[in-house]
């Protein structure tokens, strides 16, 4: 019965929101505008988180320290976070020297343009760089990723198990980022390697938020910095 909920709550709080998106994605030939670009991950994001926790809470009986069953610090949190950003950006250039060449890269222009009104809308910029990246965005993906790993853990506590668990969680965030193509699918797989297995060894939440958020939002400001004017 618990496998039972398990695959129940998966499937509300992941596969079909996830599959949504997919056909939303796919379905979408008008493109996004910036203001739905600031909104719809917020709103999603947000709302995504509050059933988790209900489903969690109420469904199957759970506490939300699985999140966090490991003791820890906010402070150590931090810096587990800024290593993470390390190994991420790490990760980063090594993909781009040796599959940059190989695997084709969707850009997203809907998210270039977001990125030049923002240049132009400090209410725009203090949302995205505020609740929309940290909420809609960060904690979001992360929460289910968790969500994800805790839940299939909980079948088998075969060390095979828990590798082949990372391995699916990675594989269906990397689906997810369907739009980037296959370069932004694999590249984004093989982070998520790393940050499933960061959290099979420390079992803490916030650190892959706050890496989340770094890499994220260093890129993002890079790209506002740099970009040149229209």
């Amino acid at each position: 019965m618990n496998k039972l909920k398990s695959i129940i709550a998966l499937s509300i709080i992941v596969i079909i929101p996830f599959g949504l998106m997919l056909w939303v994605r796919n379905h979408q030939s008008t493109g996004f505008a910036s203001i739905e670009l600031i909104t719809y991950p917020l709103l999603f994001g947000g709302l995504s988180i509050a059933v988790l926790v209900l489903i969690k809470k109420y469904f199957l009986k759970e506490k939300l320290k699985d999140f966090n069953s490991e003791e820890g610090k906010w402070t150590t949190d931090i810096a587990w976070g800024f290593f993470l950003t390390i190994i991420y950006f790490i990760l980063f250039y090594i993909e781009r020297l040796t599959l940059s060449g190989i695997l084709q890269f969707n850009s997203n222009l809907e998210l270039l343009g977001l990125m030049l009104d923002l240049r132009e809308n400090p209410i725009l910029l203090l949302i995205w760089f505020g609740p929309v990246l940290w909420i809609g965005i960060a904690l979001y993906e992360e929460s289910i990723r968790v969500f994800i790993l805790t839940s299939l853990w909980k079948w088998s506590e075969s060390y095979i198990w828990v590798i082949a668990v990372i391995l699916v969680s990675s594989i269906i965030i990397g689906l997810v980022h369907w739009s980037q193509g296959p370069y932004g699918m694999v590249t984004i797989g093989i982070k998520s390697l790393v940050s499933g297995y960061f959290f099979f060894k420390k079992k803490r939440l916030m650190p892959l938020v706050y890496a989340h958020v770094l890499y994220d939002g260093i890129q993002v400001a890079l790209l506002l910095l740099t970009y040149p004017d229209q």
